[in-house]
């Protein structure tokens, strides 16, 4: 009797034991508050073309302003496609910022989001990035980007905010000024200063 009391309080302890593990790790994992950014601007193209553009995901560095280069990894083709994967070296003074990307979810001629599984030179902790193509209610195709991210130290979230922002739209423009004029690789300050307005 002795002996079925003891492997019972055992059995009842791994359950305890588990369960609270589960709620801990829940908890955890709660507590990951994601900063929320998002910014859109007005292209002068078709939707269709826009999206074509956006989804050509590992050869951006050819043509997009903010990135030095860009090339697709593990056996991921230039296209958006679920699974793709992609490589981004960025421009930061004298140590670049390397990101590794992956898209996780994706609605073809929509939208698509990536996460950022790997980076260097960066104070990241999280990010998610989603580009996409949409009308408003004047007909005009409007693309957009959503930055979901956290940094660490946690402090830096907000402190770093504006200067993501920034990130974020200087993305768009370059975009933008491709989309329109086919030029490429046109300089940032050019660009800022031209769709100052948009």
């Amino acid at each position: 009797m002795m002996k079925k009391s003891k492997v019972t309080l055992m059995v009842l302890v791994l359950i305890i034991s588990c369960i609270s593990n589960q709620t801990f790790g829940q908890k955890k994992e709660k507590e990951m508050k994601l900063m929320n950014i998002t910014q859109e601007v007005v292209v002068n193209i078709a939707p269709q073309k826009a999206w074509d553009i956006l989804s050509d995901y590992g050869n951006v560095g050819a043509f997009h302003s903010s990135l030095k280069s860009s090339k697709p990894l593990n056996g991921s083709t230039n296209e958006a496609v679920l699974g793709c994967e992609r490589e981004c070296i960025i421009p930061n003074g004298k140590k670049e910022i390397m990101v590794r990307e992956k898209i996780i979810n994706l609605v073809e001629g929509q939208y698509y989001t990536y996460d950022v599984y790997e980076w260097k030179n960066f104070p990241l902790k999280k990010m998610l990035i989603t580009y996409g193509v949409k009308t408003n209610s004047l007909g005009e195709t409007i693309i957009y980007q959503n930055s979901q991210y956290r940094l660490k130290p946690r402090f830096l979230t907000w402190l770093m905010k504006g200067k993501l922002k920034s990130g974020s739209r200087e993305s768009l423009l370059a975009y933008k000024h491709y989309m329109e004029t086919g030029e490429k690789n046109v300089a940032l300050k050019i660009l800022k200063k031209k769709y100052k307005n948009s």
